[in-house]
């Protein structure tokens, strides 16, 4: 029985195992979420009995794609959308236990990735290769506002495209795909190229060209410094060197983005510079050596002393030896330097001389012990002086212009030599010592305030002095060793003269007799017409015996004595001048000119013509200022206005003028000019003997000033000329045909003197 039950238990387990053999639970799958999803993307599947290690594809029709599975569970899984043809497709899971049945799925292309694009820059026409991936399916490439849609190359990975005309500098790379758009910075430009530039060594402020490819819009520095471009095309740039520049490589940069660099620097020429005090030497002559100290001095080829070129050599950049050349001029010097950035003056003066020159001195004659000037060129650094060889002490110097010493106590006669390091120079004429005054002839009397005469010796510098003055006689003219003018002063009294030199003194033998003439002459008045007394004042007039007016040229005026004055009469043929006295001391003309009073005569005018109201310049023989009216029309009209201009008149013609000669006034009377003046006066007072008459009609305008009429016009002066002819009668009238033209309006009549209008309308009928 046990063995019984016991098969029987076996045969039941081993029907158990077999029933669980034949049973199975595949997975199920409900949906994808989302439903569509680009390649590479995460998507969820929502199902059932997904079990420990499903797999998930995707496909139809017998060509599968596995994807790549990220978590699991029960009733969901990640995975990963992978890489295959985009659009609708079907996902199957499976297990051990078997395969779900198919959910849709829609396969969608991703945004593009572009991991590079080379060339990095690029300009239009060339070929650029775009990297990166899910590129197969292109369908733009823009760069900025230029757009390509034709392509080489393409697949998921790359595309090569053409970059199309566009603006060079940064745009936005756009890459489309049916996945969506990409931008990225991208730059139009090609890679700068520098393969020259000039010149190496500019100076500040000169053009230097730099040469390459792809230069245009390039930012040129030298070291760090922005040049300011005057020349930008794809091969060439140029700028000028700024004031602050320094030496360095040029670059240029493009962008902000591309730069080219040169391999060699630029060296600036910069001015050479003087050390402050930098000179070896502070003074000099020909040929001393000046060392100069300084900065950029190693190429200076050329220097200048004064403005004179001097030979340079250049001993390092920091020094410069310079022979001082041979120059004319003395005193203090500048020198100048130049290398190839240009030249600069120092400021530290250097004093060159040359050996003196041109020597003058004086006194010419002076006594032993006294002091002589010597003045010249190149007076400097003297160390010797002699006068005919002895040696003279130098009491004190003007450097450069002039030395004083003392004429030695055993000194002759003799020339003035003096000495520097550069040489000797002696004076062309001798220093004479001076002896005792000798007077051998003398000017007898002679007015007070007159020349007095001496000739002798040793007059030069002498003083003169007259009995009872109190100081010497002014010198008149002439002061010379043979020969001595002096002017008699006003203390001078009669008696012997004492002549005085810085070597003695002498006293004349004969007298000498002091006269006075009449002095301080003055008139009142000024002028005033033949026939008239005037008073005459002065000093020394009581003993006058005669007077005359004109320079001395008239007939002796009648006078009389009234005082210290005198009561003249001005002569019938007295001019305009000064007025003369004589006396036994002789003839004395006043300062000051006598005018004498009379109409003005030769009186000429211009224009010859001219309207009221117009400058008329009047000219004439006599004194124009004394004129006090002017009247026109021979003196008819009223007063005219007018002003002094230099030697002439300047009226304005009056309202009332008329044709006449023009007539001037003055104390002295009156003068007319001998040609009439001729006043232009328009029309006037114009009246019409008819206000209304048809074309062709004769009327009959009456009024003033119609005897110069040249133009007659109706209607306000607008229709053709009229005919007109004078009337014949006295006052003048004109009779004026209608013209064909005329029309209503004023009559209008136009002589030299302007255009006037009557004030009544003409009616034509």
């Amino acid at each position: 029985m046990t063995i019984r039950l016991l098969k029987v238990v076996v045969l039941l387990m081993l029907a158990f195992v077999a029933g669980c053999r034949v049973k199975k639970y595949p997975p199920e799958l409900a949906q994808a979420v989302p439903a569509k999803s680009p390649i590479g993307t995460e998507i969820l599947l929502v199902g059932y009995q997904f079990g420990d290690a499903p797999t998930v594809s995707f496909g139809s029709n017998g060509s599968f794609v596995a994807g790549k599975v990220v978590s699991s569970s029960e009733g969901t899984i990640k995975v990963i959308v992978p890489r295959m043809p985009t659009g609708a497709t079907q996902i199957r899971v499976a297990n051990a236990q078997g395969t779900s049945d198919p959910a849709p799925f829609t396969i969608i292309q991703p945004l593009p990735i572009v991991s590079s694009v080379l060339p990095t820059n690029a300009l239009p026409g060339q070929r650029v290769v775009i990297a990166g991936d899910f590129l197969d399916q292109i369908q733009w490439v823009r760069f900025g506002p230029g757009a390509v849609n034709k392509f080489d190359g393409v697949s998921p990975q790359s595309v090569t495209v053409t970059v199309p005309d566009v603006p060079r500098g940064p745009q936005t790379l756009e890459v489309e795909t049916t996945g969506g758009k990409l931008t990225l910075p991208y730059l139009i430009a090609g890679t700068p190229e520098i393969t020259s530039f000039a010149p190496k060594r500019p100076r500040l402020s000169e053009e230097v060209t730099v040469q390459g490819k792809n230069l245009y819009d390039g930012v040129v520095r030298v070291g760090s410094l922005v040049m300011p471009v005057t020349k930008n095309t794809d091969t060439e740039l140029r700028f000028n060197v700024p004031a602050n520049a320094v030496s360095g490589r040029v670059s240029v940069t493009l962008y902000n983005q591309l730069t080219a660099i040169t391999a060699d620097s630029l060296q600036l020429a910069l001015l050479p510079q003087f050390d402050a005090n930098g000179f070896s030497i502070t003074e000099g002559i020909k040929g001393d050596r000046l060392v100069v100290n300084g900065r950029n001095l190693r190429d200076v080829t050329a220097a200048t002393v004064g403005g004179t070129v001097a030979t340079v050599r250049a001993l390092s950049d920091t020094q410069v030896e310079i022979t001082l050349p041979d120059r004319p001029q003395n005193g203090e010097v500048f020198v100048t330097i130049t290398n190839l950035a240009g030249t600069i003056t120092g400021t530290q003066p250097l004093l060159y001389y040359n050996a003196p020159s041109s020597l003058a001195f004086t006194p010419s004659r002076t006594l032993r012990g006294r002091e002589v000037v010597v003045t010249g060129q190149s007076v400097f650094r003297i160390t010797g002086v002699t006068v005919n060889g002895r040696p003279a002490p130098i009491t004190s110097r003007i450097e450069s212009s002039e030395i004083k010493f003392a004429v030695p106590n055993d000194a002759t006669t003799g020339t003035i030599a003096l000495t520097n390091r550069a040489g000797t120079a002696t004076t062309t004429r001798a220093l004479t010592v001076v002896l005792p005054p000798t007077v051998m002839d003398l000017t007898r009397k002679a007015i007070v305030g007159n020349r007095v005469v001496i000739s002798g010796l040793y007059l030069l510098d002498a003083g003169v002095y007259f009995m009872g003055s109190q100081g010497a006689a002014p010198n008149d003219g002439r002061n010379t060793d043979g020969e001595l003018w002096v002017r008699v002063p006003n203390d001078a009294r009669t008696g012997p003269v004492r002549v005085v030199n810085a070597a003695g003194e002498t006293t004349t033998t004969v007298s000498f007799t002091a006269l006075r003439a009449p002095t301080g002459i003055a008139f009142g008045p000024d002028f005033a017409k033949p026939g008239t007394d005037i008073t005459i004042t002065g000093q020394n007039l009581t003993d006058v015996t005669v007077v005359r007016f004109g320079n001395g040229k008239s007939s002796p005026a009648k006078f009389q004595v009234s005082g210290q004055n005198l009561i003249a009469t001005v002569p019938n043929d007295a001019t305009d001048g000064q007025i003369c006295l004589t006396n036994e001391a002789g003839t004395v003309c006043s300062v000051g000119t006598f005018t004498v009073n009379v109409p003005v005569g030769n009186i000429a005018f211009t224009p010859a013509s001219g309207l009221v109201g117009s400058s008329v310049t009047i000219s004439g023989a006599g004194n124009l200022a004394s004129v006090r009216e002017i009247r026109f029309n021979n003196g008819r009209s009223t007063a005219a206005n007018f002003r002094l201009s230099g030697q002439t008149l300047i009226v304005t013609v009056p309202s009332d003028a008329q044709d006449g000669a023009i007539c001037l006034t003055n104390d002295g009377g009156i003068g007319c000019s001998a040609l009439n003046f001729d006043a232009l006066l328009p029309p006037a007072n114009l009246a019409l003997s008819a206000t209304s008459g048809a074309i062709g009609t004769e009327i009959t305008i009456t009024g003033s000033n119609l005897a110069s009429v040249k133009e007659v016009r109706f209607s306000n002066g607008k229709s053709s000329s009229a005919r007109i002819r004078g009337t014949g009668t006295v006052p003048v009238g004109l009779i004026v045909t209608v013209p064909a033209d005329a029309v209503n309006g004023p009559v209008c009549v136009t002589n030299e003197g302007g255009t006037v209008c009557t004030t009544a309308n003409f009616t034509v009928r």
